[in-house]
């Protein structure tokens, strides 16, 4: 692996050359006030007043007014960043110049305006141009995270995170489930310019809640958290973001008459982090993960997915555990459904979800009769559809019919069942010794490995 390039060193001349050149503009431009018939651009504006202004200010006061002005524009364009900042500086400052210039002459004070804008502007501007580019180990998260974390990387003296080494941090990835239906559906130019928003809102959304972006995904959105700097609790940044995401993509869908539906994953893991070349590259199994997750939310017809691991690493998620997935890659994995975050969820709300609990723990050890019994608790003041419970009871239903055929072929008896287990330990997997179950999915789906018995 190549070795890890130095960021390129700053320019031995600073901003020297921005200041020199700002502050002779400025002093160009207030020298104006100083010619004898002066700048006359005062005397337009005044023609609309009432009554026109008939003390003129003195040229000393106007000349160090246009020269500090000047300055000032100068230390923007020289310090400031990003440089849509320093435009929105100068603008709002050449608006300010103007509206003084006519105050005072409500109040017969002739102050001539000209020499004020053309400093601003010219020295601010010019400056700008002539500062050096910014060095550093965020150069090259320039578009990727927010200006915050940004100012962060800039301001970082260490630079070993950009060193290629295994990093644990959580990936989440958006994407648009619809995608092939829209394509068909709208004409080229409508579904690009549908897709762009898409991926323009949702990365939007990531950037603000401090992850960082993937470029490299052209199939969606995926973002990090935990990368480039190791952050608290990059898990539960990972579940909050997901939140905030979801909710911007449902207003982003009401928005749209072509219904686009999204899907979201999220994954934790070690991944192998560094800076190749000229990019940060990220990979690892997480990452692929998460993206077959986000898609996997159709099946389940939810809008949120983790895995396992960010089921352990979060401690403000409120979620519920479904089965176990076989990937296309890797071992099998316990998907979990995000529902919320730790104190979002009401009474009522957990005590369903405790129940939703329970029923997975016994349908996964084979009390089928008692999981459809806490699957009814789970049931009970639903307002809204829940197609993962309609899904789990389904499921719970065919395996009780299957045993009971199974026992009247036999001529046996099946033995009662035993006192439902408490869930002490619901989310730990079976040992390697349990068989799977090959249930049906839900009516259209394909068949794929259920919950295990132990």
């Amino acid at each position: 692996m190549p070795p890890v390039p130095d960021a390129p060193p700053a320019p031995a001349h600073g901003t020297t050359p921005a200041w020199v050149a700002g502050a002779i503009f400025a002093l160009g431009a207030a020298s104006l006030v100083l010619l004898p018939l002066g700048t006359p651009a005062g005397s337009t504006l005044w023609s609309y007043l009432p009554e026109p202004p008939l003390r003129a200010t003195g040229q000393p006061a106007a000349f160090a007014a246009a020269f500090g002005i000047g300055l000032a524009a100068t230390w923007a364009g020289a310090m400031i960043t990003p440089a849509r900042r320093v435009a929105g500086l100068l603008a709002a400052a050449a608006c300010l110049t103007l509206s003084q210039s006519i105050i005072l002459a409500l109040y017969n004070i002739a102050w001539e305006p000209l020499p004020a804008l053309l400093s601003l502007a010219g020295a601010g501007s010019l400056a700008a141009l002539l500062r050096p580019s910014p060095t550093g180990p965020g150069t090259w998260f320039k578009g990727r995270v927010a200006p915050s974390v940004l100012d962060r990387l800039q301001a970082t003296q260490d630079e070993s995170f950009l060193r290629p080494d295994q990093r644990e941090a959580t990936v989440i990835t958006c994407r648009l489930l619809n995608e092939s239906a829209l394509r068909e559906a709208l004409p080229a130019r409508e579904f690009l310019k549908l897709y762009e928003t898409f991926r323009t809102q949702a990365a939007g959304i990531l950037v603000a809640q401090g992850a960082c972006l993937d470029p490299t995904e052209s199939s969606g959105v995926r973002a990090f958290f935990g990368l480039p700097l190791t952050g608290a609790s990059p898990a539960d940044e990972a579940v909050a973001a997901a939140l905030a995401l979801d909710d911007a993509m449902r207003g982003f869908a009401g928005a749209t008459p072509h219904a686009p539906a999204c899907g979201i994953g999220l994954a934790t893991g070690k991944l192998t982090a560094g800076l190749i070349g000229q990019t940060y590259t990220v990979l690892g199994e997480a990452v692929e993960l998460s993206r077959w997750l986000a898609a996997e939310t159709a099946n389940y017809e939810v809008r949120l997915l983790a895995d396992a691991a960010t089921h352990f690493a979060a401690d403000r998620i409120e979620d519920r555990p479904l089965e176990f997935v076989n990937p296309p890659d890797g071992a099998a994995v316990e998907i979990f459904q995000i529902i919320g975050t730790t104190g979002s969820l009401s009474q009522e709300s957990l005590i369903r979800r405790g129940a939703f609990r329970d029923a997975i723990t016994l349908l996964r050890a084979g009390h089928t009769e008692d999981a459809l019994g806490r699957f009814a608790d789970a049931r009970e003041g639903l307002t809204a559809p829940d197609p993962v419970l309609d899904y789990f009871v389904s499921l719970a239903t065919d395996q009780s019919q299957r045993d009971a055929a199974s026992s009247a072929g036999s001529g046996n008896v099946p033995p009662p069942a035993p006192a439902s287990p408490a869930p002490t330990d619901i989310l730990t997997p079976p040992p390697a010794s349990s068989t799977s179950q090959s249930l049906p999915r839900r009516q259209g789906k394909p068949a794929r490995k259920l919950p295990r018995r132990p």
